[in-house]
Formats: C-alpha cells, sequence, structure tokens
C-alpha cells in the first residue's frame, strides 16, 4: 500500500508538471503572438482558480475546517510574497514576463513615492500641492550611470535636473584646478540653479561609483508649464529669488542692472511661451559650422546629411576657446565628447607609442573622433598647440541624432565598418583580430535594430551573476505547494483528476511565456529545457515526499496545508498570471479565463 500511494503521487506529480518542459519544446518552433499566448495564460489561470477553489478550499469547507482556510491562506499568500520578493531581487523576475511586469510596477510605485519624498527637500517644490508634486515625480526618468561617467563639464547646456537614487556624484571647481566642491549623495539634488535660468554649467560633475539618477528633462519641464499655471507661479517666483540673483552673479559675473532685466524679461516669456530664458546664451555659431560642415575630416559623417539634419546637428553643438597649452583630453579619460576644430592648431601625442610622431590639426578637423564612435577611453593626449576655438557635440546629444536621423546613423554604420576603427581597435584598444570583428559585428546589428553602439571597452551586457539560480529557484518555488499538495491528498484519499488537470493546464502557457523570456535574456535552449525538466522530476519527488511526510497526518493538518497551497496559487493567479495575460491581450481575458474555469467544472462533472 505505501508504495502504491508513494509512486502514485510521484507519478501524479509528474503529470500535472509534465507540460512544462512541453513547453518550453513548443516555444523553439512556435512563438505566438500576444494576444494568442494572453489567451492561453488566462485560460490557465481560470483552470488553475477553478481546481483550487473545488478541490482544495473546496475540500476544507467541506470538512468545517474554517480556521485552518483562513489563517492557512493567509499564511500561503503572506509566505510566497516574502519569498517572491527575495527571489526577485536576485534576479529571479526574470523567469517570466508576468514576475518581470510585477517587479517593475512595484519598482515603479517604490521609486515614485521616494521621488515625491525627496522633492520636498528642494525649496522650489514645497509649497507645491500634492497632485503637482505626484506629477512632477512621474517626469523623472531613470538615468543609470558607470563608475568615472562625467555628467557635464563647464560650459554644457544645462538640460536637466538630476536627483541621486542610488550612488555617488563629486561636483567638480574646474576654476580650481577640478577640486571637490562638494560629494553629493542619495536624494541630493543638483544643478538646479542652472536649470532654472537656463544657463550652462559652471561645474563637473563625476560619479564616484556605480550611479542611479533620476532626470528631469527642460522638455519634459516646459510641457508640464504648458499645462499647470501652478507651475508657472513656482518657477516666476523661483527665478526672482536672492540665490538665482546670487548664482548669477557669483558664478556668470552678471551685474545687479543685468540680472534684473533678464529676470523682467524672463517672467514675461515664461508667461507668454511657457518657456524659461536663458540668463547666459550658450555660443553655438551655428551658421559657420554649417559652412564649414561639408568639408570636416576624418570623421566624415556630415558631408553627405541632408540640410534640416545639418541644421539639428548644429543646433546641439556648443562652441569653445581655448589659449595655447590647454590639455582637452588624456589617455584614460572617457570619450564623451566629439571635437570639431574651428581655429587655431590642436596637437595629438601618442604617449604609449612614443616612436610615432605626434600630429597637428588644423581648421576642418575632428579629433576624439574614434574614441567617442566606439565609446572607448582615450588613448592619446590632444593639447591646444595655439589659442583654439572648437565645436563640442556631447555623446547624449550624437545617441539622439543617431535615433532621429536614418542618414545620420547609416553614415556612422559606414565608418564603423571601415578598415580604420578595426585598425583603431587592435592597435590603440589592443583588441585581438577575433574580438574586433565581434565588436563590429555586435555595433552594427545593434543600430540596424534601432539601438545605441555599445562599448568597445567592455564585453556585452552580462546578466545578474545571481540571476539563473534565482530564475531557477523562481519557478521552482511556484512548483512546491503544488507537489506537496498532491502527494498530501494522495496519503488520504484519491487524488481528483481536476486539480491535475488544472495544474497541467496553467503549466503549459507559462512554460511557453517563460521559456520565450528566458532565450531573450540570453538563456541557452539546452538550459532552459533542464531547467524545466528538473523541475517536473523535483515536482514529482516533492509529491511523493509528502505522500511520506503526511501519511499519519489529521484531516486538520492536511486542511491546513491544503489551505496554504490554495493561498500561495491564488496570490501567483492575481499577482502574475492574469496581469500578464491582461497587459497582453486585453478584453480576451475575460473570455478566456471563463472558458478555463468551465473546462475544470466539466472534467469534474466526470469524476
Amino acid at each position: 500500500m505505501f508504495e502504491t500511494v508513494f509512486w502514485g503521487a510521484f507519478f501524479a506529480g509528474i503529470v500535472s508538471s509534465c507540460s512544462m518542459p512541453l513547453g518550453a519544446l513548443t516555444s523553439l518552433f512556435w512563438r505566438p503572438k500576444g494576444r494568442v499566448l494572453a489567451f492561453l495564460v488566462a485560460f490557465g489561470g481560470g483552470a488553475l482558480l477553478a481546481a483550487v477553489v473545488i478541490d482544495l478550499v473546496g475540500n476544507v469547507k467541506e470538512k468545517g475546517h474554517l480556521f485552518e482556510l483562513i489563517f492557512g491562506s493567509i499564511f500561503g499568500s503572506l509566505f510566497f510574497i516574502l519569498v517572491n520578493q527575495v527571489v526577485n531581487n536576485s534576479g529571479g523576475f526574470l523567469r517570466k514576463p508576468a514576475t518581470l511586469v510585477a517587479y517593475l510596477t512595484q519598482q515603479k510605485s517604490r521609486l515614485l513615492k521616494q521621488r515625491i519624498k525627496q522633492l520636498s527637500h528642494l525649496e522650489f517644490f514645497q509649497d507645491l500641492s500634492q497632485e503637482s508634486q505626484y506629477r512632477l515625480a512621474q517626469l523623472f526618468r531613470a538615468a543609470p550611470q558607470p563608475k568615472g561617467t562625467t555628467l557635464f563639464r563647464q560650459g554644457d547646456p544645462s538640460e536637466s535636473l538630476y536627483m541621486i537614487d542610488a550612488g555617488t556624484v563629486d561636483l567638480l571647481d574646474p576654476q580650481a584646478g577640478l577640486a571637490l566642491l562638494k560629494s553629493l549623495t542619495v536624494n541630493d539634488y543638483f544643478d538646479a540653479l542652472a536649470f532654472f535660468t537656463g544657463s550652462p554649467h559652471q561645474t563637473v560633475a563625476v560619479t564616484v561609483e556605480e550611479t542611479q539618477l533620476a532626470a528631469l528633462s527642460r522638455s519634459e519641464f516646459e510641457a508640464l508649464l504648458e499645462t499647470s499655471p501652478e507651475w508657472v507661479d513656482a518657477t516666476e517666483q523661483f527665478i526672482q529669488s536672492k540665490a538665482v540673483a546670487e548664482y548669477l552673479q557669483k558664478y556668470h559675473g552678471l551685474q545687479k542692472a543685468e540680472i534684473r532685466d533678464w529676470v523682467s524679461s524672463a517672467i514675461k516669456t515664461l508667461r507668454r511661451d511657457r518657456k524659461i530664458l536663458p540668463a547666459v546664451p550658450i555660443e553655438q555659431r551655428e551658421a559657420e559650422f554649417l559652412q564649414l560642415a561639408r568639408q570636416i575630416r576624418r570623421f566624415p559623417v556630415f558631408g553627405y546629411l541632408p540640410q534640416d539634419d545639418l541644421e539639428e546637428v548644429a543646433a546641439r553643438l556648443s562652441y569653445r576657446q581655448t589659449a595655447a597649452g590647454h590639455v582637452l583630453f588624456q589617455p584614460s579619460e572617457a570619450a564623451d565628447r566629439l571635437y570639431l576644430l574651428h581655429q587655431g592648431q590642436v596637437e595629438i601625442f601618442y604617449p604609449s607609442h612614443l616612436n610615432k610622431a605626434s600630429v597637428v590639426l588644423t581648421s576642418g578637423d575632428t579629433f576624439g573622433e574614434l574614441a567617442f564612435v566606439t565609446r572607448a577611453a582615450h588613448t592619446v593626449t590632444a593639447i591646444a598647440k595655439t589659442d583654439a576655438a572648437f565645436w563640442m557635440l556631447r555623446r547624449q546629444d550624437f545617441e539622439e541624432l543617431l535615433l532621429q536621423s536614418p542618414e545620420l546613423a547609416e553614415q556612422v554604420r559606414a565608418f564603423l565598418g571601415s578598415s580604420g576603427v578595426r585598425d583603431y581597435l587592435q592597435k590603440r584598444q589592443a583588441f585581438e583580430p577575433a574580438k574586433t570583428a565581434e565588436w563590429v559585428a555586435h555595433a552594427l546589428k545593434s543600430m540596424n535594430a534601432g539601438q545605441l553602439i555599445p562599448a568597445a571597452s567592455s564585453e556585452v551586457a552580462k546578466p545578474h551573476g545571481n540571476a539563473p539560480m534565482s530564475i531557477w529557484l523562481g519557478l521552482l518555488m511556484d512548483a512546491i505547494p503544488e507537489a506537496l499538495t498532491i502527494g498530501a491528498q494522495l496519503s488520504h484519499h484519491p487524488i481528483s483528476s481536476s486539480l491535475i488537470a488544472g495544474l497541467f493546464i496553467a503549466n503549459y502557457p507559462e512554460a511557453l511565456s517563460s521559456s520565450k523570456g528566458m532565450r531573450e535574456q540570453g538563456f541557452s535552449v539546452r538550459r532552459i529545457l533542464i531547467m524545466w525538466t528538473l523541475i517536473m522530476l523535483i515536482t514529482g519527488i516533492l509529491a511523493a515526499a509528502g505522500s511520506v511526510l503526511f501519511a499519519d497526518s489529521s484531516d486538520s493538518v492536511i486542511s491546513l496545508l491544503e489551505a496554504t497551497a490554495a493561498g500561495a496559487i491564488l496570490t501567483v493567479i492575481a499577482e502574475t498570471m492574469l496581469p500578464e495575460a491582461y497587459a497582453k491581450g486585453g478584453s480576451v481575458v475575460g473570455i478566456s479565463t471563463l472558458l478555463g474555469f468551465l473546462v475544470i467544472i466539466v472534467i469534474k462533472s466526470f469524476e
């Protein structure tokens, strides 16, 4: 009798979960569209819901174990939520689209609350209504930055207001040899005065460690001004504040009369156009760039652009002048600017190749272009040989232009495929030929897919180190309560065919959907199949173990276990299955959930 129950539980566990590797296999040759997958997931959710209500909740209710039902289901739900959170934080949220959506939603909600709290520290926002603070908090965009990133330099346009979610940023004083002005950390904001006066930055901001920033762009803020009189009033009050006047006087050298004139004009512009009038406009010399653009050497991507695209490039440039002897960049510095020489001479030195003669650049030459376009660190030193004037194009502006202009993207693709780029990577960045070819192919593939150029100085990003194990544990966690419940039930009475059917039906679309997402995360087909097959086997083993562990348990203990499993499974349905289905399929979810529910009712009627 013991062996019969043991092997019966093992077989029931295998049957209920064999649809997992089946779903994984199906994903190899069938990739259903969103609404089809949504139908399957919702159908499985409805089937599982019916099986839980009838075979678990119904059994406990029939026995009169109301306390066990309430306590066990709440405990099961809370335990699942707790363990699920731990697994997700280690990368397990990647195990399927539903857990990914749920995790990102929770993260977004948490960050939104944190953002509103952060805004209360900024004087400008303190007196705003709660609704206005909420609207503003939603406009901030996550901007993760690696260690050593220069967020802006002196003279750069102040196009964003930054807040720190995690990490550290140092503000440096370029007038004092880049001495430390202030070290900023979590919940700090910076360069609000430059942002609200539309003035160029007067400091340098560098990330000290890997940093998570939140950025409010000027365009987003001005769009908010269009729809909110409260924001217009608050902005008007702020630009008239003493802090703004002191900032413009100290950092930009404006006289009191100039500041008064700007405030008066800025208020008029704000009321009329809902725009912030720059107190200190950035010098660009767009017309002069357009005259020179088609003769630019060394980085021949502008010469064949339509005039409209060239004007877009010109609008994003900043114009600088420097004295002879000024060092523009050195080896190991991040290549976050493209330089276009207008007047004077710049000399390029090769510190790692002392026998290589320096190169003197003149008007119409670019420099730093190879490191810039490959997103590698500089390997040379650039020094102004004479007084020089040049334009600079920042990386973020370049990347935005690439996404907006198919013609520019085409020219950059041609440049990436040139022998000059391959020679640069091998001779200056010490890439092996195979790695060079791999990176160029990867960069071209990324651009063809409408994505940004990857950094040549690092490997392709890899998933979190713990993610594969966390994903597997997350998938297993979903199966554990089902398996133990099967074993416990079989130790006391025959297992319900409707429960096995409900689990089987629900597991198939879950595995189909999850396997697709796992492949997108870089998992091999072999690994995916092994993971699902192992879960199927462990489900069978746990079901068999459950039949032994609970063989001598009382009905009250069995009811408690069934209620715990019901609570966990119902939470899975509510948190992951149905939200995923609705996100993919919308209104199809209702009828498909009902159909799945009815299928189990029909199966139950034949027992």
